[in-house]
């Protein structure tokens, strides 16, 4: 195992807390309470924080393509155009049945 170190820091820890719960329960709990309301909402922000600086500075080695609309492309937005033309023109109708 490479990670001896953090192996022991996470035993001390866990250690430590077992016995502050066992010879301060009432102060354990209100620090534990305390923690649970207050350092997971922290971190989850700070992770959100650096996520968001993470994206930031990516998102300027990001490259842009352009592409040059075929026939396809040109097809599909004509029918559209005409679908949104034609539903305008059923939106005026129905508004001129509904007025009369």
């Amino acid at each position: 195992m490479a990670n001896w170190g953090k192996y022991g820091i996470a035993a001390a820890i866990a250690a430590t807390s077992m016995a502050g719960a066992y010879y301060y329960p009432a102060e354990f709990f209100i620090t534990f309470t305390a923690g649970w309301l207050f350092f997971i909402p922290a971190a989850f922000v700070g992770y959100m924080a650096y996520g968001l600086w993470k994206y930031k500075t990516d998102q300027k080695n990001r490259i842009t393509v352009q592409v040059k609309p075929n026939e396809a492309m040109k097809a599909v937005a004509r029918r559209e155009a005409a679908l949104a033309k034609e539903k305008e023109i059923l939106y005026e109708e129905m508004n001129e049945s509904r007025f009369r």
